[in-house]
């Protein structure tokens, strides 16, 4: 009875009350939670003061930031020269032969560039947000098999995506993945190539020496 007196007591001080009954295996963290509280027991019978929530009837404002590249894609030459013909104002002749012969191995369809492979197929290039989103689904999306970063590249090749820095960006991504870290085969191999030495300490090869 005296939890039902503490119950309408605190009742009285909202302005509204709604009580739904929740069954218990729905509500097992709370029933283990007061099994636990009534197991421990506290040498100094210290009182825990309930703690005082005040609410403020009055509208907040949240700043949201996004980021925004302002960077061009790095095919941004490659893009500007298929469309409209022209080079960077610091092209050389060098860098402009390079661009004409480069310019061939792709494809510009609208403002999307692509990359013409052997089988015929088209490979679309992405930008550097892009490429962190992709990656990010195909590791551990939906689908997500969280595969090393060689298999990682070779998998948004066959989506036909790609960009130039695929198979080092894969690799450094997955090296961050807190998961693959975890439930990942433990390398026992050593961070540097280990090298055999005939003479561990100078002079050694010399036998002991006398004065």
């Amino acid at each position: 009875m005296l939890y039902h007196c503490n119950l309408l007591s605190l009742a009285s001080k909202f302005k509204n009350l709604e009580l739904r009954y929740i069954r218990r295996t729905r509500n097992a963290f709370a029933d283990a939670l007061a099994t636990l509280s009534l197991m421990i027991q506290d040498p100094d019978e210290l009182v825990i003061e309930p703690i005082q929530i005040q609410l403020e009837d009055r509208p907040a404002h949240f700043l949201v930031m996004e980021k925004v590249s302002d960077v061009c894609p790095w095919y941004n030459d490659i893009k500007k020269f298929m469309k409209t013909g022209s080079y960077s104002l610091d092209a050389n002749s060098v860098a402009k032969s390079f661009l004409r012969r480069m310019s061939s191995r792709f494809f510009l369809n609208g403002e999307v560039l692509y990359k013409k492979i052997s089988d015929l197929g088209l490979l679309r290039y992405i930008n550097e947000e892009e490429t962190d989103y992709m990656m990010n689904k195909v590791h551990s999306g939906v689908c997500g098999p969280h595969m090393n970063g060689h298999l990682l590249g070779k998998k948004i090749m066959r989506t036909r995506y790609f960009w130039l820095t695929k198979e080092h960006d894969c690799v450094n991504f997955v090296r961050k993945c807190v998961k693959c870290q975890m439930h990942g085969d433990v390398i026992r191999a050593p961070p540097t190539e280990l090298h055999s030495m005939t003479a561990p300490w100078p002079y050694s090869c010399d036998g002991p020496t006398s004065p």
